[in-house]
């Protein structure tokens, strides 16, 4: 905060000056010999608390006092004075001087004094500011219908208008709310005020007074846009807001271009010169088809193959998200569609709204694979197995023991649920991967008992637990026949 000393002699001052050296540490402490001065720096400098000595020549205590509060009321004002009568408490009473601090100054009441009125110069601000919000808040959402002066003088004003969008709509994210206003004017280096408003979780709005300084709203933007970043993913939309249009009109504005135009998986950057257009994509159905191939050919293990060269396709083009998001759902309907035509199997997924529903609260293409992954399963889960043969399950086996490896798993177990002969399946499997079932379940195991060691894990029994085997000793047989080393070899080298 901003507090003003003005003392005219100057050991009194010099001593005031020594005592608050610890204050100035989390405050602008401005020191003056006299009034005149002091109101001159107003120009310049609004303060918070004025603690002023009473008797001065040229304009007195009183004098500066009763400037101070017609120039902003809600300055806080503190008196030094010998002088404890009634007459000057009347007086102060009457201009709004909320305390005295008698001389000679004592260290605890000067500093029990200036901590209560900072402490509630504080509440005060929080209590205008959300009270400001609150009416800033609904200018956003409605048009002014009621008569009020203060709301439409608001509205009528010039801002650079900011919309924050942090990941996207329904993504979980905290770290911005750690931004206070004071920072972002601080950012600013801005002599008045800005609002930052928070709508939710995902969405802020920043209004900034607009000088019709266009270099100096493009350069504090892009300061802004670099600032917010560090806290994660950030889409901003700018706008200038005139003193002719509405908060409520610049803010459907400003939201409609930002979910039409923000990109997925990276940040976005809007203005009045910037825009994301639609981009050509007719390339990603190459690899829709390949994946509605392998799907209708029941090789399901080959499908995150082409979902991951799809993910890089889409992640190359950078493609605004409210198209990926539509060409996303053509695909889906494409693919059932297909899939009806060409076999025999309905595949009707009911919760279906709720896997688009998701799609707005991921914020990286890691996800989007990892949905994609999630729907194709959903789908193939859908399709019967009744008519897959033998050698198409065995990319199913494999997934099935990358899932399951951790369980007592058997190959019969599958055999049955897939309605298939063991022996059958066996030699095909055999076939294919140059293994036995066992071989093969073994060397998953092994494979993510290494990870684990790798990972930190370091109890022998704890990992050989977590990869499926029980028996700590049978497990330290298998791990060095397979790995050659002991597991706790393995772990130190």
């Amino acid at each position: 905060m901003n507090v003003f000393i003005i003392e005219d002699e100057y050991w009194a001052l010099l001593e005031l000056q020594t005592l608050l050296i610890s204050y100035q540490l989390h405050h602008n402490i401005y020191f003056f010999d006299n009034g005149e001065d002091a109101l001159d720096k107003l120009s310049e400098i609004t303060p918070d608390l004025v603690i002023t000595d009473i008797t001065m020549p040229g304009i007195d205590g009183l004098q500066l006092v009763e400037q101070i509060k017609q120039f902003d009321h809600r300055i806080e004002c503190v008196l030094l004075t010998v002088h404890d009568t009634f007459e000057y408490a009347k007086k102060g009473i009457q201009l709004g001087v909320a305390e005295y601090i008698l001389k000679p100054i004592k260290k605890k009441a000067l500093f029990n004094t200036i901590d209560q009125m900072l402490e509630k110069i504080r509440q005060n601000k929080q209590l205008e500011a959300e009270k400001q919000h609150w009416s800033i808040s609904k200018l956003l959402f409605q048009s002014i219908k009621q008569n009020n002066n203060n709301v439409e003088s608001f509205d009528n004003q010039p801002f650079l208008f900011v919309y924050i969008l942090l990941g996207n709509w329904k993504a979980p994210v905290s770290q911005i709310n750690d931004m206070e206003t004071e920072e972002i004017n601080d950012l600013f280096r801005a002599d008045k005020q800005c609002w930052f408003l928070s709508i939710d979780e995902q969405r802020k709005v920043l209004l900034i007074p607009s000088e019709n300084n266009l270099y100096m709203e493009t350069t504090a933007i892009n300061e802004l846009y670099q600032y917010v970043k560090r806290f994660g993913q950030v889409h901003i939309c700018t706008c200038i807001k005139s003193d002719q249009t509405s908060l409520h009109e610049v803010y459907q504005a400003v939201e409609k271009r930002m979910n039409k135009e923000k990109l997925f998986g990276e940040s976005t950057f809007l203005n009045h010169y910037h825009q994301q257009h639609e981009k050509d994509i007719q390339s990603l159905w190459d690899t829709v088809r390949i994946m509605e191939r392998k799907l209708r050919t029941y090789q399901f293990a080959l499908i995150p193959e082409q979902i991951k060269k799809l993910i890089d396709k889409i992640q190359q083009k950078k493609i605004p998200q409210k198209q990926l998001f539509r060409f996303l759902a053509d695909m889906y309907y494409a693919i059932i569609y297909k899939l009806q035509q060409s076999t025999s199997n309905v595949v009707n997924i009911d919760n279906i709204d709720e896997y688009f529903d998701q799609l707005d609260a991921l914020v990286f293409y890691d996800q989007l694979e990892n949905w994609l992954v999630d729907l194709m399963n959903h789908i193939s889960r859908e399709l019967s197995h009744k008519e897959i043969a033998p050698k198409h399950l065995i990319p199913k086996v494999k997934e099935w023991v990358e899932e399951a490896y951790s369980n007592n798993i058997t190959f019969q177990q599958f055999a049955e649920e897939h309605h298939v002969s063991l022996s059958y399946l066996s030699r095909e499997f055999k076939e294919q991967t140059n293994m036995t079932f066992s071989e093969y379940l073994t060397n998953v195991r092994i494979k993510k008992a290494k990870e684990l060691f790798d990972s930190g894990v370091k109890k022998t029994v704890e990992v050989g637990a977590l990869v499926g085997y029980n028996d700590p000793k049978h497990f330290r047989s298998v791990f060095k026949k397979i790995t050659g080393k002991t597991p706790k070899s393995y772990r130190e080298q």
